[in-house]
């Protein structure tokens, strides 16, 4: 894995890049230093040199510096021996070497394979094929095919390097709009074009004509959110490998590796156009800045004015909340490319002709869906409708079917019209810390629901202190986590639940107010 070099000593460090001249090692190694360019200091660390003549001449070189992986639950965490770089190679051979006290102490180096998302085993995020070195057996030069701006990750657990060309930068969110009322959301890329070459010296990308509005963003590369070397993708251990992040967050002064969305107002960005700079310094800093260029168009549909809530008989709640008395609000979860949707499960009674619902926006019936007036399905086969002339109808469920619904709200043209799809909905538990053991969609265990038409209990499982969520029909569309004490609602779409000690436990998810919050308990068994 690594070879002990003789006493070496630098000579000169221009903008992060280190140039090194041969004294004449015999011993077969990589000789650095000789020259009469005089001295220097260079920082102790791990570096990536490229190496000349028979291999034994390290004449280039760029620092890589400790970075953050994926942790369970989307989070990023500290991992041992693990460092990164963001830096220029030119076509040829290269070695790692770490430097202690002005003396290169270890190289480090290996066979390569090329590793593709093409490939049957690959179940990572990553779009294309990137570089593996292996490091874990006899030091050895490796080979850049191809000159160009590369992320280079070294993982000393795994015994492996990794080289991946950059070829593309974009910004990603909801807060970036192709048009007045269209964001794609987190689903697809705006591309910086490169406005100048990609050099030692540094490289620019630039995107202009570029809309931000309202909400959050990210920077990432090559179309894609990370690369994930885990044996076992259930596990985020340290012995299983690691989850390299190929996106960036935080601000957009100090970007670092599976940072927070950027957002707007947090960052004081007002809604506008803007020419968005990405600059990789020589060093490989990543700094982002934004010109503002112009004022961001109006959007005459704006989904803040459409507030969807249930009410009617069939719902439930406190005395309070029940029925007639109170809508019960569903959730606005954004907008893909034309399509605005809103989300909610709600408890429903079914049985008798009174149990009727409907949906209206912001507590009034100036707007309504009802029946006749709407494209829906109903994907429970619990649901009818008197839809009558007047336009005036309700829906009710099946007697012998009351429960928890899934019902989604959307529009494609800006609210001149809307559908609406109803199906049961089945709470499940996911993620590492869940008994499923994994964050798989697909693979949640279901709970139960109790005869108070208020709550749900998961049968008896065993959990760890890993992260794990709530989610429904198993899809990530709508999930919840949070404070699991029974009291504080759950949040949606935001952080896990952790239990202070593994065990076995039930857990029951409960509602007071018809569907609007839920909270959670978790009982040892």
């Amino acid at each position: 894995m690594k070879n002990a070099l003789k006493s070496l000593s630098f000579l000169m460090v221009l903008g992060g890049l280190i140039f090194i001249s041969s004294c004449g090692d015999d011993d077969g190694g990589i000789d650095i230093g000789g020259g009469d360019e005089g001295s220097f200091t260079v920082a102790d660390g791990l570096y990536i040199a490229g190496v000349a003549g028979s291999d034994t001449t390290a004449v280039s070189g760029n620092k890589l510096n400790a970075t953050m992986v994926e942790d369970d639950g989307f989070a990023t965490k500290e991992r041992s021996g693990h460092f990164s770089a963001y830096t220029y190679l030119e076509a040829g051979s290269y070695i790692f070497v770490d430097v202690a006290d002005q003396n290169a102490t270890d190289v480090y180096g290996g066979a390569t394979s090329t590793y593709n998302d093409d490939e049957a085993d690959n179940t990572d995020d990553y779009t294309g094929a990137y570089t593996v070195v292996d490091l874990s057996g006899a030091a050895s030069t490796f080979a850049v095919a191809e000159t160009g701006l590369y992320n280079v990750i070294f993982d000393t657990q795994s015994s492996e390097a990794l080289l991946v060309k950059v070829d593309s930068w974009g910004v990603i969110g909801g807060a970036v709009f192709s048009d007045a009322c269209t964001s794609d959301g987190f689903n697809a890329d705006v591309d910086l074009d490169a406005s100048v070459d990609v050099t030692a010296e540094g490289s620019t990308f630039v995107g202009e004509g570029i809309i931000l509005k309202d909400a959050e963003f990210k920077v990432r590369y090559n179309d894609s959110w990370k690369i994930d070397r885990r044996t076992d993708k259930s596990s985020f251990d340290d012995a299983n490998g690691y989850v390299a992040l190929t996106n960036l967050g935080g601000t957009p002064g100090a970007l670092v590796e599976g940072g927070a969305n950027i957002g707007l107002s947090d960052n004081s960005i007002d809604n506008g156009i803007y020419t968005v700079t990405l600059s990789i310094d020589d060093s490989g800093v990543v700094e982002m800045s934004l010109a503002s260029t112009g004022d961001a168009p109006e959007c005459a549909f704006d989904p803040a004015n459409y507030a969807w809530g249930i009410i009617g008989s069939g719902t439930q709640g406190t005395e309070a909340t029940a029925g007639w008395n109170d809508d019960k609000d569903l959730i606005y979860t954004g907008q893909n490319g034309t399509t605005h949707t809103w989300r909610g499960v709600f408890p429903i009674a079914g049985g008798t002709a009174d149990n009727e619902f409907k949906f209206r926006t912001d507590d009034t019936w100036a707007t309504k869906l009802i029946p006749n007036a709407i494209t829906y399905t109903d994907n429970s086969g619990n649901i009818t409708d008197n839809a009558d002339s007047n336009g005036d109808g309700s829906w009710f469920v099946a007697d012998g079917a009351s429960g928890f619904y899934y019902v989604v709200v959307t529009t494609d043209d800006n609210g001149d019209s809307w559908t609406m799809t109803i199906d049961d909905a089945e709470f499940q538990v996911i993620g590492e810390g869940s008994p499923v053991g994994n964050w798989d969609a697909g693979n949640g265990i279901a709970m139960t629901y109790n005869d108070d038409l208020a709550s749900a209990t998961l049968a008896s499982g065993t959990y760890t202190t890993g992260g794990w969520k709530i989610f429904v029909n198993q899809s990530f569309d709508y999930n919840l986590g949070g404070a699991i004490d029974g009291t504080t609602a759950l949040e949606f779409n935001n952080n896990t639940f952790a239990l202070s000690a593994g065990g076995d436990y039930s857990v029951t998810i409960s509602t007071a107010d018809g569907g609007v919050t839920y909270t959670a308990t978790a009982t040892s068994n």
